[in-house]
C-alpha cells in the first residue's frame, strides 16, 4: 500500500512540475504583449489610428480607436438606399468573417473564416450572451446589410476563448443580411 501512495505522489509531484511550467508569465505581461502585438500590426500595416470616426467618409487606412478598445475600419457602407433595412434592437444579423491573429507570422491555429462555408453564421443584435462585445459594437456602427469593416479585437472584447490566452484577433467582417424582428 505504501508503495501504490508513493507512487501516486510521485506522478502528482510530476505533473504539477510540469503544469507550473506551461506559461510563466502573468497575466499582466500577457496584457503588455498584446499591447505590442496590436502596435506592431497597426506599424507594419501603416494603419492611421483616429479617435472620431471620418466626417467626409474618408476611412483611406484609418482605424478608429473606440474607448472600448476596439480598432474599426469601414470598408463598404453597405446598402444606402432609402429603403435598405438597418439594424435594429433585437435583429438577428448574419454574418460572414475572416478572423486571424495579428502577429507577424500569423499563427494557423487561430485562423478561422465563414466566407467560404455555405451557411453563414448570426446573432441577436444586443443579446450580448450570443456574441462578444466587439461583435455587436462593430455591426452598431455598420447597420446594413452588404457592410464590410476590418476590426483589430483586443482580447478583453473579443470571444471568450481568446480572452483567457490574451490573443487579440483580426476580422474582415461583413453583414449579408439583417432579419427584422418586429
Amino acid at each position: 500500500m505504501k508503495k501504490l501512495l508513493f507512487l501516486f505522489l510521485g506522478f502528482l509531484s510530476i505533473i504539477f512540475s510540469f503544469s507550473s511550467c506551461s506559461n510563466t508569465k502573468t497575466y499582466a505581461e500577457l496584457l503588455k504583449d498584446e499591447k505590442a502585438i496590436i502596435a506592431s500590426y497597426i506599424k507594419r500595416n501603416n494603419i492611421q489610428v483616429v479617435t472620431t470616426f471620418p466626417a467626409d467618409g474618408d476611412w483611406d487606412n484609418k482605424y478608429v480607436k473606440t474607448s472600448s478598445g476596439l480598432y474599426f475600419h469601414l470598408v463598404n457602407p453597405g446598402d444606402t438606399a432609402a429603403n435598405a433595412d438597418t439594424l435594429a434592437s433585437n435583429d438577428v444579423v448574419v454574418i460572414r468573417y475572416r478572423q486571424y491573429t495579428l502577429t507577424e507570422d500569423p499563427d494557423t491555429l487561430y485562423y478561422w473564416n465563414t466566407i467560404d462555408y455555405p451557411y453563414p453564421i448570426s446573432f441577436n443584435y444586443l443579446d450580448y450572451t450570443q456574441a462578444c462585445t466587439a461583435w455587436h459594437e462593430a455591426v452598431s456602427y455598420m447597420k446594413r446589410n452588404n457592410s464590410e469593416a476590418k476590426l483589430i479585437v483586443p482580447s478583453k472584447i473579443g470571444l471568450s476563448e481568446y480572452m483567457n490566452s490574451v490573443t487579440p484577433l483580426g476580422y474582415d467582417f461583413k453583414i449579408v443580411g439583417i432579419q427584422k424582428s418586429y
